[in-house]
């Protein structure tokens, strides 16, 4: 904090947590979404997946996604005293998308 100016003064490790553990100041989602995955269904897919796939060239399959850069969203974890008011995310984005098909050429 005070780097060269101050030189006794000193962080010990773990300081941080005790200093937050003594103020009751604790990390806390600002944002709920909710993302479950159901793992058993994406295993069970997989060789449907890929049976289909075998009818193809690598250079015929492609994969594409998109990005969303939240350039004003704020933090989803807050440290404070007591839980936050909610509030709604700031939607402002911009997308990127990103494709390559399975010979690795992007495009």
């Amino acid at each position: 904090m005070y780097g060269d100016a101050n030189s006794e003064f000193n962080f010990s490790i773990g300081w941080l947590e005790r200093f937050k553990a003594r103020l009751e100041i604790n990390s806390y989602r600002r944002f709920g979404e909710s993302g479950l995955i159901v793992v058993e269904n994406i295993e069970d897919a997989l060789p449907q997946i890929r049976a289909k796939l075998e009818n193809f060239d690598w250079k015929d399959i492609y994969n594409m996604d998109d990005i969303g850069l939240f350039y004003h969203l704020q933090a989803y974890y807050a440290l404070a005293t007591k839980q936050l008011e909610g509030r709604k995310k700031d939607k402002e984005r911009l997308i990127i998308v990103v494709c390559c098909n399975g010979d690795d050429f992007v495009h």
